[in-house]
């Protein structure tokens, strides 16, 4: 096997993980109402974007396929043009997409199983009386600070990052390895 014929193999792995996230991406925010939500507020998604980075890609897959049968070089050149102008409407997708990372709100069971509103943590006549004297402000600061310390000892750590932003980062770094590795096999194969 020659080392084109790796390379090309090596780009067409990376672009089917590509696809497959892509694809995935794609049927989340269908099942979410993306689509349905795109009358309400047309500033989100651009679904004519969105179709023809997913068309372009697809149609530069089937081309590099193409290659990956044929070893044509215009086969692999016509797909990496193909590839370019997807991946350029795929980064135009990110800042959209990709939801922002955002530290996790904690909930409280028992509160959410309770309908009834809950009472504040601290009454109104207790921190206006605490703006007003230093030695009351002095005391609930102290408090707040100890019932704080005594909240976070008993929560679960988690990450402060939302998940769901590591799937189209591994979308968007398998892209850029698709197209690096489809230049070098194109450039080996010419």
């Amino acid at each position: 096997m020659s080392s084109s014929h790796s390379l090309a193999l090596s780009a067409l792995v990376a672009w089917l993980l590509a696809e497959s996230l892509g694809a995935y991406m794609a049927r989340n925010w269908v099942r979410s109402g993306g689509a349905a939500r795109r009358r309400e507020h047309p500033d989100g998604m651009s679904l004519p974007v969105l179709l023809g980075h997913a068309g372009l890609n697809l149609a530069g897959l089937c081309s590099w396929l193409g290659f990956v049968a044929t070893g044509s070089p215009v086969a692999a050149w016509l797909a990496i043009c193909l590839l370019v102008p997807a991946i350029g409407l795929g980064v135009s997708t990110v800042s959209i997409w990709t939801p922002y990372p955002v530290a996790r709100q904690y909930v409280d069971q028992s509160a959410a199983e309770d309908s009834r509103p809950r009472a504040r943590a601290i009454p109104d006549q207790v921190l206006a009386r605490s703006l007003d004297e230093e030695e009351s402000a002095r005391q609930l600061i102290d408090e707040l600070l100890a019932r704080n310390l005594a909240l976070e000892e008993r929560e679960p750590r988690t990450l402060p990052l939302d998940v769901r932003a590591l799937v189209p980062l591994a979308h968007g770094v398998l892209a850029v390895a698709t197209f690096l590795l489809a230049m070098l096999a194109a450039v080996s194969a010419s």
